[in-house]
């Protein structure tokens, strides 16, 4: 019986610490990135750069060139995954894929660094810089 006992006790034991609580967590997750993709451009980017007004306390004219920006962006990066072909890329692809991806994130930052102020700018970057070293969640 004395087995018995102690066995169930192990057993509650373990199973009451196999997954961390999810009661501390102060603000929602935020959306899954597939449900970002499945809306249109012009929904993403508006709700991209009124993020980006409350984080950033941007004006109205700045408001509207980040929409703009954002919206150009997000237009492009939709026909990219809409002409993704299928099966595994060369080395030659990828290559060119990784250098066009990495001149747009290049333009784009200009393109911010123009339209911001520096304290806006830095603070923009910093906050990228951030949500890039965010573990991803699976």
């Amino acid at each position: 019986m004395k087995p018995y006992i102690l066995l169930a006790f192990i057993l509650i034991g373990t199973l009451s610490f196999a997954q961390p609580s999810k009661r501390g967590r102060e603000t929602p997750p935020p959306p899954p990135m597939s449900k970002m993709k499945k809306m249109s451009a012009e929904n993403s980017a508006t709700l991209m750069s009124k993020k980006m007004t409350l984080q950033l306390d941007l004006s109205e004219t700045q408001q509207a060139k980040v929409y703009d920006l954002i919206l150009e962006s997000t237009i492009e990066k939709k026909a990219q995954r809409a002409n993704h072909p299928d099966g595994k890329p060369s080395k030659e692809m990828r290559f060119e894929k990784q250098n066009k991806m990495l001149d747009d994130k290049i333009a784009f930052s200009k393109s911010m660094k123009s339209i911001l102020s520096e304290t806006q700018y830095s603070l923009w970057k910093e906050q990228s810089y951030k949500k890039k070293k965010k573990p991803k969640r699976s």
